[in-house]
């Protein structure tokens, strides 16, 4: 049980993040180009994604840390499903920032954009990595 909490868990972190970025990006490239709220700056937008990925984040920290010292965990092999469960949303994460960073944008935003979409695919793939060491411990 101990297995899909943690899993669930990061998934949620992950998607979480991606859907954050999907949200961000759009705003990330009016700003750049001059076309987003008056006095709002790329700095000021990527402050706002951090402090949401920081609160999107903290359940699922919270949760992982609750579930592997609360519970009690079996002894019966290789998690399967929760493998599979971890790997896939870190996946989807992964596919659609890397969809999204190739699309045609402005070639003064093709910068600002590119270094928006390696900060979070790290952010994505941060919480499955902690949720695989969790797994194996």
């Amino acid at each position: 049980m101990v297995y899909y909490v943690i899993a669930i868990a990061a998934a949620v972190a992950a998607l979480g993040i991606t859907f954050n970025y999907i949200a961000h990006l759009g705003t990330v490239i009016k700003t750049a180009e001059g076309r987003g709220d008056e006095g709002m700056t790329v700095s000021a937008v990527l402050t706002r994604f951090f402090f949401s990925t920081m609160i999107i984040e903290l359940v699922p920290i919270v949760i992982m840390l609750l579930a592997y010292v609360l519970m009690d965990r079996p002894d019966n092999g290789l998690p399967v499903i929760p493998l599979i469960i971890i790997l896939a949303a870190a996946a989807f994460g992964v596919t659609q920032v890397l969809i999204r960073m190739n699309q045609q944008v402005p070639a003064e935003v093709k910068g600002q954009v590119r270094s928006f979409s390696l900060i979070s695919i790290q952010l994505i793939t941060s919480m499955p990595l902690v949720a695989l060491i969790f797994l194996f411990i």
